[in-house]
């Protein structure tokens, strides 16, 4: 998956609620975090912002990071939304 085929995807699902582009941070509160730091990264933050040991992923390219992520989304969504 390409970058613009993601952001389109969030947009149309209504996604961005659940998504923070970069590291987590003590906001992020419920989000999943999408970043690079040499490998690109995902995780679900809790509801105090906290990092999800069990959901922490990294990947070697950013197509493989996006579908993950957007999955990820979408089951946060459906369980939070």
């Amino acid at each position: 998956m390409d970058r613009a085929t993601f952001d389109q995807a969030v947009q149309s699902e209504r996604l961005e609620r659940w998504l923070h582009l970069g590291a987590p941070t003590g906001t992020t509160a419920n989000q999943l975090c999408l970043w690079r730091a040499g490998e690109w990264m995902t995780t679900a933050t809790d509801e105090r912002a906290g990092r999800i040991e069990s959901t922490f992923r990294g990947f070697r390219d950013e197509s493989a990071a996006l579908d993950s992520a957007l999955a990820e989304l979408r089951f946060l969504k459906e369980f939070l939304g």
